[in-house]
């Protein structure tokens, strides 16, 4: 049991990490980039971010006790809200084409 909660711990350190990570790499990046971008820079960082969520529900589920269902009932409402925010973000980035002619 006690290796499910270090897996926990573990998990969150990696989303903390992530969030950090995330964090510098924005403060430094390049400010006069175009909007187009800047929007999939954008979509890409919340895809990011919405796929460490799904992972570290996965972890919470995994380290549930057998017994109980919270970690099911919490990995089923967030893999239900993820997908289709998943969805628009994967649609914009291959469906965003800028055109050469503008």
């Amino acid at each position: 049991m006690e290796d499910k909660y270090s897996l926990v711990w573990i998990a969150l350190i990696g989303v903390l990490f992530a969030i950090t990570l995330a964090a510098t790499v924005i403060q430094r990046s390049d400010g006069n980039v175009d909007i187009e971008t800047r929007k999939i820079r954008f979509a890409a960082a919340t895809f990011t971010g919405l796929l460490m969520l799904f992972i570290f529900t996965s972890v919470l589920y995994f380290a549930d006790s057998p017994g109980s269902v919270r970690g099911k009932e919490i990995f089923e409402k967030a893999f239900t809200a993820m997908s289709p925010l998943a969805g628009a973000i994967i649609g914009y980035l291959f469906g965003a084409k800028k055109s050469s002619s503008e």
